[in-house]
């Protein structure tokens, strides 16, 4: 069993420098085979990475929206709450999003994996390196 299994974006401009990093392009395409990828490695923790430009903060809801008005799962729970690190130096968002990033986090949710979620800002890619270390 390995500690840690990371996911990103295609869209990710860092992506080469994360080791052993699984990458999203098309969501649900790639969700079946990011599924048996984490059945096969059964790790302790997922972690999901994404940049943004504004500060670091890392996710502690993942919420059944998508967009404006859609729904993830219609017969699934209202959220779940994420795995958020302890000693990070980066704030814990209170907002969740509804993006292709909420939807990761909460299709991950759903199959009881442990999950956490980081938006970082590329001035702080060297502490998120250093954390998946």
């Amino acid at each position: 069993m390995s500690q840690i299994f990371t996911y990103t974006f295609r869209t990710n401009k860092h992506s080469k420098k994360f080791k052993d990093i699984f990458i999203f392009g098309k969501l649900k395409e790639d969700f079946k085979s990011f599924t048996e990828l984490i059945q096969k490695k059964n790790p302790k923790l997922i972690i999901g990475l994404a940049e943004v430009k504004t500060k670091t903060r890392i996710e502690s809801i993942a919420v059944n929206r998508f967009g404006k008005t859609g729904i993830i799962n219609k017969a699934g729970k209202k959220s779940y709450k994420l795995h958020v690190p302890k000693d990070l130096p980066f704030i814990i968002s209170k907002k969740p999003t509804t993006s292709f990033c909420n939807w990761t986090m909460y299709k991950i949710s759903q199959l009881g994996a442990p999950v956490s979620f980081t938006h970082y800002n590329t001035a702080d890619l060297p502490v998120i390196l250093d954390m998946l270390k």
